[in-house]
């Protein structure tokens, strides 16, 4: 779970006191995040700050698609208008920017480029509050080592099934093929419980106890005498039959008496960690400039207004470079974890045709997710950004469908296939992008906040501009934000050969 805290001060707590204090601050603060930005989108949609081109309002559709987006375009509307307002004055606007410029092309570009972006719907983004803001999310963590657990493990990325209860399991030895007599060391933790021992060997049960002390079993051999347990000590002994294979694991499954003064410290615990990484946001700038004839042609001809035209232009760079930027960034991450490789030759795959063989990718997708989950014991697929040749190909599937509601530029949503949102962007791989026949996949969580690759905090949007002499204007803006990776595991990479 992860969220964004203010600044706060806190009387002196103890550990357990301080973490239970700042998960609930972290819940309020999710929830009030989410009233304030409904309240904020109220405010933002009322103005005709962007539009989109039938007219529509941007934050009003965005409401009824995408509300998280929303929220984060209302936010960081709002944190401009701040900036304007505190470091914009009247003279400020008339002596840098010029007499015709306007504090709402700076608004203009944050809402066209924030709504425009795809950034935040493949990995997460939402809004910060200083260049130095902070996250902090909780980890559930096993506090002692015991019963495999190694202290500190987050509990939903383990397997451990014997952390938990008295069940437990130890060694009796290893067969060789020729031993057919067992002695084990003492298991621990002791007492055991009587009629709770199982012997196995290579995980199948050949023996339990009889609660005096005896082990019994159909492949065990000899008398009661060389086939007991120890219930005080933890000490097994088994004879069998027949010597098991060389290798053979066997092993026993006990309970151990948690109700015994001296077994106290055995029962393990979970704790709360609190984890905190800092923003360092930073400029992301791009500069532009047009002349006053540029300026004069457009306004006599009735094309628009010079800066109203190129500062749409810069909020579309922004959210292209922004786009373009994560899916990089992403593809760095996901090929820490490996690539898998998908052949389309279907003639190779004995398949009758290249449709039919195209049914497959959804499955090995699916098996990319199913690594996810193995791995980290959570998480799937659900976002994938392909290239253009590869996005052809998953078209094929009878599972495909279109989404026509992005234009086709950038980075574009083009679909989805079965419950996978797929986005395509040029397949560029000198800089860093994917290549056209290769997807980048990711798990992002539904719920927002959860489980997260990555996350940009975006403070807010700086611009400057002068009109010079030579009858020019030249300007910049810059968003100032900053990318923290939180969990690599979610992402992977995969190629597509002979589409």
């Amino acid at each position: 779970m992860i969220k964004r805290l203010f600044k706060s001060n806190h009387m002196a707590l103890t550990k357990d006191q301080a973490i239970q204090q700042q998960s609930e601050n972290m819940l309020k603060l999710m929830e009030s995040r989410k009233i304030k930005g409904d309240r904020l989108i109220e405010k933002w949609e009322r103005f005709d700050i962007a539009k989109t081109d039938n007219g529509k309002k941007v934050i009003t559709e965005l409401k009824k698609t995408n509300p998280w987006k929303a929220r984060n375009v209302a936010l960081l509307a709002e944190s401009q208008e701040q900036y304007i307002k505190e470091f914009l004055t009247e003279t400020v606007i008339a002596s840098s920017f010029g007499q015709s410029v306007r504090p709402e092309h700076l608004m203009r570009v944050v809402v066209i480029g924030t709504a425009n972006s795809n950034r935040g719907d493949i990995f997460t983004e939402f809004p910060i509050t200083t260049t130095d803001d902070a996250i902090f999310y909780v980890n559930r963590v096993y506090e002692q080592s015991l019963r495999g657990v190694t202290a500190g493990q987050f509990i939903y990325e383990q397997d451990y099934n014997y952390y938990a209860g008295e069940t437990y399991t130890g060694t009796i030895g290893t067969g060789n093929g020729v031993t057919t007599s067992f002695t084990s060391a003492a298991m621990t933790p002791f007492p055991f419980i009587p009629f709770q021992i199982r012997v196995l060997v290579n995980g199948v049960q050949v023996g339990t106890d009889d609660g005096n002390g005896n082990i019994v079993g159909a492949s065990l051999t000899g008398t009661t005498t060389v086939n007991t347990v120890s219930y005080s000590t933890g000490v097994v002994n088994v004879q069998f039959a027949t010597a098991p294979v060389n290798g053979a694991a066997i092993t026993c499954i006990f309970n151990w008496d948690s109700e015994n003064p001296n077994n106290y410290a055995q029962m393990g615990t979970l704790s709360l960690s609190v984890v905190k990484k800092r923003f360092g946001a930073r400029p992301v700038a791009l500069g532009y400039s047009f002349s006053a004839l540029t300026s004069l042609v457009l306004g006599t001809t009735g094309l628009g207004d010079a800066r109203d035209l190129l500062l749409s232009a810069v909020a579309d760079e922004h959210a292209k470079s922004k786009d373009y930027r994560a899916v990089a960034r992403g593809k760095q991450i996901a090929l820490g974890n490996g690539a898998a490789t998908f052949n389309a030759d279907f003639a190779t795959a004995g398949e009758v045709s290249y449709k039919s063989w195209a049914q497959q990718i959804l499955p090995f997708i699916k098996k990319q997710g199913a690594v996810i989950y193995d791995s980290i014991k959570r998480g799937a697929i659900n976002k994938i950004v392909c290239g253009a040749t590869l996005l052809t190909y998953l078209q094929q599937h009878d599972l495909w469908k279109d989404d026509l509601t992005q234009p086709r530029f950038g980075l574009f949503k083009a679909g989805t296939l079965s419950d996978i949102d797929i986005f395509c962007c040029p397949g560029d791989t000198a800089n860093g992008l994917v290549a056209t026949n290769d997807m980048l996949m990711t798990f992002k969580n539904p719920t927002e906040g959860l489980d997260i690759t990555m996350v940009y905090g975006v403070l807010t949007e700086i611009s400057a501009a002068l009109d010079y002499p030579q009858f020019y204007t030249q300007g910049a803006i810059a968003a100032i934000e900053d990318c923290l990776v939180v969990n690599s595991n979610f992402v992977r990479y995969a190629s597509v050969i002979n589409i």
